[in-house]
C-alpha cells in the first residue's frame, strides 16, 4: 500500500499533470504474471458497479511526497490499480492491489502507511496540483474509523479536504475514503472520492466484503 499512490485520489480534480521520474523511495518493481494475475482476479472489474460507471483513464504520475518512507529495499512482485469514475466526472472507486515477494515485506509496507503520513502526504499533493489553479486546499479531518475485520490486518481513513477557488465565497468539501484489508503478501486498498459526502457506507461496505473474499479465496496460492 503505497503512500503516494494512494495520495493520487486527488488527481481526478485535475485537468492535467506532468508524469514524473520513478520515485526512488517506492518499493522495486519486478512483476510476474502469475502474481499480476492474481492482483487482477482480487481487484474491482466494472461489473462489480452499478450502471453509470466508466473506468477512469490512466492518471499521471506525481512527485514523491516529501515524507514518505524509504522502501527501496522492499520488491513488489504485482502493483494494480483499477479506478472508476462516476457519471458526474468526479466521484471515484477503485482497488489498489499490491502484491510483495513476501508476506513481511508486505507487513513492513501495511506498517508504515498511518494515517498521519496519509493525511500529510494527500493534502501536499492536493497543494501541489491545484494552487496552479489558485485553488485553496484546506484539511478539515482524518478520522480512524473501525476496520472491517476481513483479513489478517486491516484499517478504515477517512481524510476531508475543503477547497475553495479564487472567487468562491464557500468552499467545496472532498471526501476520500481508504478501507485496507491485507493476507499474507498481498495488500488491498479500497479507495473512493466524492464531493460533498462520502460515498454511502453500505455500499462501501459491499464492495470491502467482495474484495475480501477475492483475497481470501486466492490466499491459497499466495
Amino acid at each position: 500500500m503505497r503512500v503516494a499512490l494512494l495520495a493520487l485520489g486527488i488527481s481526478a480534480l485535475v485537468l492535467a499533470s506532468t508524469a514524473s521520474a520513478r520515485d526512488p523511495k517506492e518499493p522495486q518493481q519486478r512483476h510476474t504474471a502469475a502474481d499480476t494475475k492474481l492482483a487482477q482476479s482480487i481487484a474491482l472489474g466494472r461489473t462489480d458497479l452499478p450502471k453509470g460507471w466508466r473506468v477512469q483513464p490512466p492518471r499521471a504520475q506525481t512527485p514523491p511526497c516529501t515524507t514518505e518512507p524509504n522502501e527501496s529495499e522492499l520488491t513488489q512482485t504485482a502493483r494494480i490499480d483499477p479506478t472508476f469514475l462516476w457519471s458526474d466526472g468526479l466521484t471515484s472507486v477503485g482497488s489498489e492491489v499490491d502484491v510483495f515477494k513476501t508476506a513481511a515485506q508486505a507487513t513492513t509496507d501495511w506498517r508504515l502507511s498511518t494515517l498521519a503520513l496519509m493525511r500529510t502526504c494527500l493534502l501536499e499533493a492536493a497543494n501541489r496540483q491545484l494552487a496552479p489553479q489558485h485553488i485553496g486546499v484546506r484539511l478539515v479531518s482524518a478520522t480512524e474509523l473501525p476496520a472491517p475485520k476481513l483479513g489478517e490486518r486491516a484499517l478504515h481513513y477517512r481524510l476531508v479536504l475543503a477547497l475553495t477557488g479564487a472567487k468562491q465565497k464557500t468552499s467545496v468539501p472532498i471526501v476520500t475514503e481508504l478501507i485496507g484489508i491485507g493476507v499474507g503478501r498481498v495488500s488491498v486498498v479500497l479507495h473512493a472520492l466524492a464531493r460533498g459526502n462520502a460515498i454511502p457506507g453500505a455500499g462501501m461496505n459491499a464492495l470491502a466484503a467482495l474484495l475480501a473474499k477475492r483475497l481470501v479465496a486466492a490466499s491459497g496460492g499466495i
